[in-house]
């Protein structure tokens, strides 16, 4: 067939189908190395068992080199009897599309909503969506290093979500995007608290319903905090009861006085700006229902933290750092909560 014949043709395809007729030239013509998930075997098998293999299901390390299956190394623990692999209690465990797990996290870090990514990969979009939320229970599920030297903490807010529930006792439904019936802070908002320090360490969790109180803020920043820090919020009375209850040093700004800086260098500026940046972030996804919205804080979170780095290093890494812990949520786990 000639070309200038199937070019003709390609004029009338609508926008979506060109760019799917695009790619697949691209990638017949220069075709890239097949990644699939088994390409990173070998730097997930030195992630996950850094400190050497342990069974995942006991911890034992008295464990045995099994065989092989699909080019997947077995193990078998000599005290429990069970076998593993190296992608076991892994978001990537057990899945029928290994050749589409790359371009996922791809679009992942390039936050993408799930309608887009289901187009892309040609996957039902609840598959999209139980891929994304067993790589953030993973991701949520490490360490997170506690903050140091001058921590600034305030609160931000966000409108309750029930997205996805089929009853709703306490309110009348409301439409994506609709607003509270009440004036100013109440309990139809969410209270996220955002906690910085100075060497891009964040911390960022659901506190409760409506203005935050001492107890809710020790439970998210009571044990993240490290010692001999020193904490600079607003002036809000529940931000100086709890440092004085952890004996935290506290420096507080005036913002309705007009007071933003103190002493030249305590302000709650950069915390300020992560709400901003958050806030923007959020709404491409057009309402988060609030019984995800910490997964979708720790995965904002996750793109702060390595920013810096290019595209292609970040994919590797929320690779890497989603599989590292033993994390067994399924199918069952999301629809049942």
């Amino acid at each position: 067939m000639d070309w200038l014949n199937v070019y003709e043709a390609f004029e009338d395809l609508p926008k979506s189908e060109k760019m799917r007729l695009f790619d697949a030239i691209k990638d017949s013509i220069f075709p890239g190395p097949k990644t699939p998930v088994d390409a990173f075997t070998k730097e997930l098998r030195e992630s996950r068992f850094s400190n050497g293999v342990a069974c995942l299901h006991c911890g034992s390390v008295c464990v045995k080199r099994n065989g092989k299956y699909r080019s997947r190394q077995r193990y078998l623990c000599k005290d429990c009897g069970t076998t593993f692999n190296d992608a076991t209690a892994t978001p990537i465990a057990g899945t029928r599309y290994p050749d589409k797990w790359k371009k996922y996290f791809e679009y992942m870090v390039q936050g993408l909503t799930l309608p887009k990514i289901a187009k892309k990969l040609d996957i039902h979009i609840s598959t999209a969506f139980y891929w994304r939320h067993k790589i953030l229970n993973a991701i949520r599920s490490l360490d997170v290093r506690k903050l140091q030297g001058i921590v600034e903490s305030d609160e931000t807010f966000f409108l309750e979500s029930l997205k996805g529930k089929k009853k709703i006792t306490h309110r009348k439904p409301r439409k994506s995007g609709g607003k509270s019936k009440m004036r100013g802070i109440s309990h139809e908002q969410v209270c996220v608290v955002v906690a910085v320090d100075r060497t891009n360490g964040v911390v960022s969790k659901v506190a409760g319903k409506g203005r935050v109180t001492a107890k809710e803020l020790d439970a998210v920043l009571g044990k993240t905090i490290a010692p001999k820090s020193q904490l600079c919020t607003d002036s809000a009375r529940n931000y100086k009861l709890f440092a004085s209850k952890s004996n935290i040093e506290h420096h507080a700004v005036n913002l309705r006085k007009g007071i933003l800086i103190r002493k030249g260098i305590y302000h709650i500026q950069h915390v300020n700006a992560y709400h901003a940046r958050l806030k923007t972030w959020v709404r491409r996804f057009n309402g988060v229902a609030t019984k995800y919205l910490d997964n979708y804080l720790f995965w904002f979170r996750f793109l702060e933290l390595h920013k810096k780095l290019d595209e292609a290093e970040i994919q590797n890494v929320m690779l890497l750092d989603s599989c590292k812990k033993p994390n067994w949520s399924t199918v069952q786990t999301f629809r049942t909560a």
